[in-house]
């Protein structure tokens, strides 16, 4: 699968070449089309910022998965097709198993809280394994995903029993199973139809996605509780990053690591924010504000999933240490 994915990628990669005297151009890969968040708001962002300051090197966007599908993008990184590209370490389970740690409930409420478990857990050398192969240039996550819901939506972890909902990963499903729920994996672009056919009764997504596939329309209920996040990551191709002249090198490092992962969370959480304020104001979905015993009782559901997490990891040790970081960093 992998060798057609390279054949079909070469045409593209000849065309990029650079002529003589012309700087060299780095591939930046996004599964997202260009208009999507991540593509047009972080990375093509960031493209236009740093271009600027290069003298030997030049970033160019391929969005829209035309260098491979979403799963792909570690190992298009790893091979050189893509030099740059935008990963959801979820996508590939077992690849980054401890980056999982935000998936964890309770743990993050905000990109920040997210970004802050990541970087801390790679400055702290945690993560050294997952990402020894590659330049990292940002790690950080989505805010809390909420529960996106058809009907009348839900208050009780217990009104969540026998309904089919849309999951965001492996662990995700194991969550969901916790509270009597069934996690369907389903691409994006066909949560829309399979909340409309009844398919699934909700999603556990975050509001960029809510309105970017307009399921407002089809799950008008949204229930605030941050029940998961996803651990993300903008990774490069190490020995494209060594090859880069040593003032362009400079010029990523300065914009890399956690000062670039902080800037992502910012853009995250305000764009999280202004979309529910924006749903919130036209009045036209119903948002489920938890209180007390409400939360006690998710807290309660929940409880267990810590121990879940950490006991589905092929190295239990770290695991338990990296969930030691983020309860510290959450403290």
């Amino acid at each position: 699968m992998f060798r057609k994915i390279l054949a079909a990628s070469a045409a593209i990669i000849a065309l990029a070449a650079p002529l003589a005297g012309q700087a060299r151009e780095m591939r930046v890969s996004s599964f997202e089309p260009p208009q999507g968040f991540y593509s047009a708001k972080v990375l093509q962002a960031w493209i236009d910022e740093i271009n600027p300051k290069l003298t030997g090197t030049s970033f160019r966007l391929y969005a829209g998965s035309i260098l491979g599908a979403p799963p792909a993008q570690p190992e298009l990184v790893k091979a050189g097709v893509a030099d740059v590209a935008l990963i959801v370490p979820t996508y590939t389970p077992g690849l980054f198993p401890l980056s999982g740690v935000v998936e964890v409930p309770g743990l993050v409420e905000t990109s920040a809280d997210g970004t802050a478990i990541l970087n801390a857990l790679s400055e702290q050398g945690v993560l050294d394994d997952e990402y020894r192969d590659y330049k990292v240039l940002a790690l950080f996550s989505t805010p809390g995903y909420r529960f996106l819901m058809t009907g009348d939506g839900v208050s009780q972890p217990d009104q969540l029993r026998g309904l089919k909902m849309r999951t965001p990963s492996p662990f995700g499903s194991e969550i969901l199973a916790m509270l009597g729920a069934s996690g369907v994996s389903i691409p994006a672009p066909q949560v829309y139809e399979n909340l409309e056919r009844h398919v699934v009764s909700g999603a556990v997504w975050v509001m960029d996605a809510y309105r970017t596939f307009r399921l407002d329309e089809v799950a008008p209920a949204v229930t605030s509780l941050r029940f998961t996040a996803s651990p993300m990551a903008i990774l490069m191709n190490r020995a494209a990053y060594e090859s880069l002249p040593e003032e362009d090198r400079r010029v990523l490092d300065e914009m890399a690591g956690r000062k670039m992962a902080e800037w992502v969370a910012d853009i995250v959480d305000a764009t999280d924010a202004e979309i529910e304020s924006d749903f919130r104001n036209a009045g036209k979905v119903k948002f489920i504000d938890l209180e007390e015993p409400s939360v006690a009782a998710w807290h309660t559901a929940l409880a267990p999933a810590a121990e879940k997490w950490v006991a589905g990891q092929p190295d239990r040790e770290a695991a338990a240490r990296a969930l030691d970081v983020a309860r510290t960093i959450g403290e």
